[in-house]
């Protein structure tokens, strides 16, 4: 049985769970990376030498880096439904993807990081408001993809639309001024039609600190 490691509610982690319930394929999740210093056991450094989350174990192979694991998933176990057989498709997805956290990843999450991981004493309300203005003028490029498309790769849904999803579910939850983004819009809501975004991507993260860990602690004891 394929193995993963990694706590249900970090994102690159949700991303993987979420890939793994689209495959329909059995798994058994390890929880770590809930306490320091747990991920800094030689135990696990042996099967992930950079102490993050999350790493697979398939049938020996051992994987890390979410993006990887998501394209090896989507290609061993999905190819010419999650993976397109066509390759322009599949460099679309590849496209997005890498657009995700080179483009829009970096911009929003110190957004969600303020709302979600800092105290409300020790939030920077003129950089969340700065950097949530950022991050929807970025989503224009989104925005005039999904327009024209159904998903990030055309009319089918494929991996590229992952971890683009995780970050757009934030992104429409978080309390943040935000412009008429139509197609993304769309889009969000034919994604969340689907089971596993629903199971994976769209669990409440909280409003502070405390309700993320508190949230978090549920989440565990509940896999």
């Amino acid at each position: 049985m394929l193995e993963i490691w990694g706590r249900k509610n970090a994102n690159q982690v949700i991303q993987v769970l979420w890939t793994l319930a689209e495959l329909e394929i059995d798994y058994q999740r390890h929880s770590i990376g809930t306490q320091d210093g747990d991920l800094e056991t030689e135990e696990y450094k042996s099967l992930n030498p950079n102490s993050k989350i999350p790493t697979i174990r398939d049938n020996g192979f051992v994987m890390w880096e979410s993006h990887a694991i998501i394209r090896y998933l989507a290609r061993q176990y999905g190819l010419g439904t999650l993976y397109p057989d066509d390759p322009q498709k599949a460099a679309m997805s590849d496209q997005w993807m890498t657009w995700s956290t080179d483009s829009f990843m970096g911009t929003f999450f110190p957004v969600f990081w303020q709302l979600v991981r800092t105290e409300e004493s020790e939030r920077d309300y003129k950089k969340i408001a700065e950097m949530a203005k950022q991050s929807s003028e970025i989503l224009q490029i989104l925005e005039d993809h999904l327009v024209k498309n159904n998903f990030v790769a055309g009319e089918q849904f494929t991996y590229g639309d992952i971890p683009l999803g995780v970050l757009i579910h934030k992104y429409f939850v978080l309390d943040i001024e935000r412009p008429s983004l139509p197609g993304i819009e769309a889009w969000y809501e034919r994604l969340s039609k689907r089971e596993p975004f629903k199971e994976h991507a769209m669990q409440p993260f909280g409003n502070s600190p405390s309700e993320f860990l508190e949230l978090q602690a549920q989440g565990e004891q509940s896999s």
